[in-house]
């Protein structure tokens, strides 16, 4: 099995930083930056969260798990149940909203992200 070091630490670092980006907004600090409102935010949304699945899913070599015998990426699965979270969060917070647009917006860029990320291993393996 190849070395996953660098998809670890990327997805650490990258982690970090949306962490970082989430608490600034849950904290109301991200008032003046246009890119948090809508319809900004969407794509925000999108891909912020996709490219957390891409390297979550590299950074646990790809592990695959089954739901009712149905194969589930499980970086992919974790980044789901995360920004269901914080979905859940932002409606508690005073100064976020939760919205269901967001979260569809967050789940379209973990499946697209996803998807390039299985078209790229096939490219690469068929070199």
């Amino acid at each position: 099995m190849k070395s996953n070091r660098i998809w670890i630490i990327a997805g650490f670092l990258y982690f970090l930083i949306l962490l970082g980006i989430m608490l600034l907004a849950d904290m109301g600090k991200l008032v003046n930056f246009p890119l948090a409102h809508p319809p900004y935010d969407k794509l925000g949304h999108f891909i912020l969260y996709g490219i957390a699945s891409f390297l979550c899913h590299r950074a646990i070599n790809r592990r695959m798990m089954a739901i009712f015998n149905y194969p589930i990426p499980l970086g992919p699965f974790i980044f789901t149940i995360f920004t269901a979270a914080e979905e859940i969060l932002q409606g508690i917070l005073p100064n976020r909203s939760a919205s269901i647009e967001d979260f569809i917006a967050s789940f379209s860029g973990i499946v697209v992200f996803y998807g390039i990320g299985e078209v790229w291993d096939k490219k690469k393996a068929d070199k």
